[in-house]
């Protein structure tokens, strides 16, 4: 079984926890430890937009306020970061060149060259980096993928993409309302979809992107991402302080509609046949992220599925949307 290392015990931290809990009983990886420089975060209980079971319960890791004495106490097969975004680079770059696997949360980071310098950092480490672009596990998404490729429903006609939620001020030092530390909703909540719709359907031509601010930058944004005959568009808000967390999709195919929302995937024929919800399989996103990566630690698959370049391209296609959000929507080429 692997050792991993949670590095920040935030509310994202939390998410990922549950993770190795179950994964532990499955005798995959076992949480050894968590860092935190702040002390009061393993007494605290984490508030999140997340709908998931972040239940405390007895730990059986240990906990420190240093890194480096973690690093030098515990036997660690992989590090999981779930810091604030703009420690993303150096951190990462830190842990892979003292020769460990990373996991690090999403984005990647806040610009292009703090990816270009987490990549070269993997590239001579020799060591996996990936970023938890959790979509891409998640078995809502994980169907449309499978919907994609063995092509079920006939070829894809058009995609719509949403998540909303109410501004995330519970981060540390409300980080996350500091545009500088999170790079606002468009880089934090909306990078989401925007990887996903990659992930899906390739690399867009172009975006087009209109943005507006209130707490931060760039916080309610409506985004479309321009393919050779398929419209796709994504919207990602962090907007009204009553508004609860939601995400939906909608994606049209020749033969059906695929839509999700309210939590439910249902497929809607496009024939006399009922509607119906598919019978998903797996564990969480977090928990099959985790999963997944531990399996490319421990060199049972190769990452193809995920790899850091990916994540780095999704931060490209955010920097050419707000160019577009800067220049009231116009056009931007990839």
């Amino acid at each position: 079984m692997l050792n991993a290392a949670l590095i920040g015990y935030g509310g994202i931290a939390r998410a990922h926890e549950n993770g190795y809990r179950i994964l532990e009983k499955e005798g995959k990886v076992r949480l050894v430890a968590a860092c935190d420089i702040r002390k009061e975060a393993f007494d605290s209980t984490a508030e999140i937009n997340l709908k998931t079971d972040m239940t405390e319960t007895d730990r059986t890791f240990r906990c420190y306020t240093d890194l480096d004495r973690m690093l030098e106490t515990e036997t660690i097969d992989f590090v999981d970061i779930c810091v604030p975004s703009y420690l993303h680079k150096e951190v990462a770059v830190r842990l892979l060149n003292r020769g460990y696997p990373v996991l690090c949360e999403k984005p990647m980071a806040l610009n292009s060259e703090d990816c270009a310098e987490m990549l070269a950092a993997e590239q001579k480490s020799g060591k996996p980096l990936m970023i938890a672009q959790v979509l891409r596990f998640f078995p809502e998404y994980e169907y449309l993928k499978t919907c994609m490729t063995d092509r079920r429903f006939g070829k894809p006609l058009a995609a719509s993409f949403g998540r909303y939620s109410n501004p995330a001020t519970w981060g540390w030092e409300n980080w996350f309302m500091d545009y500088g530390k999170s790079g606002g909703c468009i880089t934090d909540l909306h990078v989401h979809d925007i990887d996903i719709a990659r992930y899906l359907f390739g690399e867009p031509q172009s975006v087009s992107c209109r943005a507006v601010d209130t707490n931060s930058r760039y916080d309610i944004v409506q985004t479309v991402l321009e393919y050779d005959g398929l419209p796709v568009m994504a919207e990602g808000a962090w907007s009204s302080a009553q508004m609860k967390f939601s995400s939906c999709y909608r994606v049209d195919f020749e033969k059906a509609s695929v839509v999700f929302e309210n939590g439910k995937v249902t497929v809607y024929p496009d024939s006399d046949a009922k509607p119906y919800t598919p019978k998903l399989e797996g564990w969480d996103g977090y928990t099959n992220e985790i999963a997944f990566f531990s399996d490319v630690v421990s060199g049972k698959i190769t990452n193809e599925r995920n790899p850091a370049s990916s994540a780095a391209q999704t931060i490209r296609v955010i920097e050419r949307m707000k160019a577009s959000a800067d220049a009231a929507g116009k056009a931007q080429r990839i």
